[in-house]
């Protein structure tokens, strides 16, 4: 049996190669086919086409290649999905390439099952009746999207977050006073050159600040080797790069962009304050766009702000310097946070989210 799985960005294409070696534990005999990035290219028999270093992030990198990811899927795409035999196409987020990645499958009656849900919840929500025409089953992430696809008619199961499958239960740690000891603040500046460039100056001149009260105080900078070059050139500080999260579990802190690190840090429960800034023609279009009060996902998720976020204007190094000043200041509100963020950890279900989503897909594909 052959099935081909498509991601577009770096972590959708990590998520895509754990779900294709788990498909594999399955059934021997399984092909895969793929359209991705490094971590898909290793996990398949076939690898299509290296869409992940395109770099199609933001609004407008994904408007410049429109034409040309079309015609990859009507001339390459399609004609593989028919002289291959293909069973079954698995798409992993990634919603503009993979959504007409999903209809010409279902054009050849394709079957097409989604893993992790494009962020219909927070801008452009009726995608979803456009998924609905196009997918057989949704594999979503979060509880509340089972709730929006439930709604809307289409087939979706939660099979849990991928991110509990990394990061294990941690042991209860109390906060520490920079006052009486060694303290650390973590600063994320993202994994893209563009979201660093908007972003770490900021977080730079946040840390000066708040070296002034607390001169003491040790930051590091969490980022990848990859980019080593660009963290350097907007910051004298410490860059770590931190793979199995041991340099992480040992922070007190964190400053961090918006997105999956500030969930993995939720699940590492290490408090944080939550900043974004971007380009301001970007930040209108999708301010106009977006339907949700708060941009980070572990506050969707207690439905109120546990993390304080600072967007756009309020990404200002004073008024970031500020509130994480307030917080040493007071440790106990530190804890609070961490209290909260064990709540978080029971909402998104249980480890084994790759090895469930396999077993419902081949299951549907017999």
């Amino acid at each position: 049996m052959d099935i081909l799985i498509s991601a577009g960005d770096p972590s959708g294409d990590f998520h895509a190669s754990k779900l294709a070696l788990e498909l594999k534990k399955l059934n021997k005999n399984l092909k895969i086919s793929s359209i991705g990035g490094k971590h898909l290219r290793l996990a398949s028999d076939s690898f299509i086409y290296n869409i992940v270093d395109l770099n199609l992030h933001g609004l407008w990198e994904p408007i410049k290649h429109s034409i040309a990811l079309k015609y990859l899927i009507k001339n390459r795409i399609i004609p593989y999905l028919k002289t291959n035999n293909i069973k079954a196409v698995i798409t992993v987020d990634f919603y503009g390439f993979n959504i007409n990645l999903a209809e010409a499958a279902k054009s050849l009656n394709i079957p097409v099952y989604y893993f992790i849900s494009p962020q219909v919840w927070a801008t452009r929500p009726k995608r979803v009746y456009r998924l609905k025409n196009a997918v057989n089953h949704m594999f979503v992430i979060f509880p509340f999207e089972k709730e929006i696809y439930d709604k809307a008619g289409v087939p979706v199961t939660f099979v849990g977050n991928p991110v509990l499958d990394s990061i294990a239960k941690v042991e209860k740690k109390p906060v520490r006073s920079p006052e009486t000891g060694s303290f650390t603040i973590g600063l994320f500046p993202g994994s893209r050159k563009q979201v660093i460039n908007w972003n770490l100056p900021i977080m730079n001149k946040t840390a000066e600040r708040i070296r002034i009260k607390y001169p003491n105080i040790e930051f590091k900078i969490f980022g990848m080797k990859s980019l080593e070059d660009c963290y350097k050139q907007h910051s004298d500080i410490k860059v770590v790069f931190d793979e199995n999260n041991e340099t992480r579990k040992k922070i007190d802190m964190a400053i961090t962009t918006s997105g999956t690190v500030a969930l993995e840090n939720t699940l590492l429960e290490i408090p944080m304050i939550v900043m974004y800034h971007l380009p301001w023609l970007t930040y209108i279009i999708i301010k106009i766009m977006i339907n949700v009060k708060n941009v980070t996902i572990t506050n969707l998720l207690a439905g109120r702000e546990i993390i304080p976020e600072y967007i756009q204007d309020k990404a200002d190094p004073e008024l970031i310097a500020g509130k994480t000043l307030d917080y040493l200041a007071n440790i106990s509100k530190l804890e609070d946070m961490k209290s909260e963020f064990r709540h978080i950890r029971n909402i998104l279900g249980n480890p084994g989210c790759y090895e469930r989503t396999a077993r419902l897909i081949m299951e549907k594909t017999k």
